[in-house]
């Protein structure tokens, strides 16, 4: 399914390709629609390997990854498929990280059992709300890529708008998946929060997502160094997902966090 699904997001990326060279509106519901296949693909594959594996799929980096890619998917669908010329830059991320996840090898992909630590209503509560801050981050950062090759401030306003909201609710379900992962670590270790390298980089991401929040107010930290400081902050969601655990691993550091 998953597979299916990335097929029919490229071709969608072409429509969008389509309607941004034509200025027409029927390649923008084309692509729409193929989008949403895709993503319908893409929830059918996240449902059947929940059955197939008996737990909640987001307990391993893969199976976070395709949740991520899901959350992205289906909220740039609706934060850009009213908003002409809006969806190109979102769906570039999408295919990049789902590129990432179908190359990765066979090893990285195999559902593993799941480790008594996750077995908490507080897993599923956790992983999902920052699935959909990391998804929101992702429409945030493709709406400012979309910003910055456009040259009309009539297309740009409307985008930046938009890229704001986004990063605003992202910023809001990252905050609330630490509070609930606090309460998790809480019963789970005996601790809210140990400076485990994972937690200290979700603090650092979150600081990164706030500082927009605070310079919005200036003129001067509008238009493209705002959309500067949303990518930034979205490499650090990128590292957040992929690097802390390669710094760990290199490093030999301890974490409590297998992803």
């Amino acid at each position: 399914m998953f597979t299916i699904g990335y097929g029919f997001l490229w071709v969608a990326l072409i429509f969008y390709a389509l309607e941004r060279r034509t200025g027409r509106r029927w390649p923008r519901w084309a692509a729409v629609g193929l989008s949403a296949i895709a993503w319908g693909l893409w929830t059918v594959g996240l449902v059947g390997r929940g059955q197939a594996s008996g737990h909640w799929p987001m307990s391993t980096r893969y199976e976070f990854g395709l949740a991520f890619v899901w959350a992205l998917l289906g909220l740039h669908l609706l934060a850009t498929a009213d908003l002409p010329r809006a969806g190109g830059g979102g769906l570039l991320v999408t295919l990049a990280l789902a590129t990432w996840l179908l190359t990765r090898p066979a090893g990285e992909r195999v559902a593993a059992p799941l480790l008594p630590v996750l077995r908490s209503v507080w897993f599923p509560l956790h992983t999902l709300s920052a699935a959909l801050a990391y998804g929101l981050f992702g429409v945030a950062a493709g709406l400012g890529l979309t910003a910055l090759a456009e040259r009309e401030e009539g297309v740009q306003k409307p985008l930046r708008e938009r890229m704001e909201r986004a990063a605003d609710w992202g910023f809001l379900w990252l905050t609330l998946s630490m509070l609930l992962g606090g309460i998790w670590a809480r019963f789970a270790w005996g601790r809210p929060w140990g400076w485990d390298p994972k937690e200290t980089w979700t603090l650092v991401v979150w600081l990164l997502y706030l500082l927009p929040l605070h310079l919005r107010p200036l003129s001067a930290w509008r238009g493209r160094r705002q959309i500067a400081l949303v990518l930034l902050s979205f490499a650090g969601v990128l590292f957040l997902w992929l690097g802390v655990s390669w710094v760990v691993r290199v490093g030999r550091l301890e974490s409590l966090h297998g992803f």
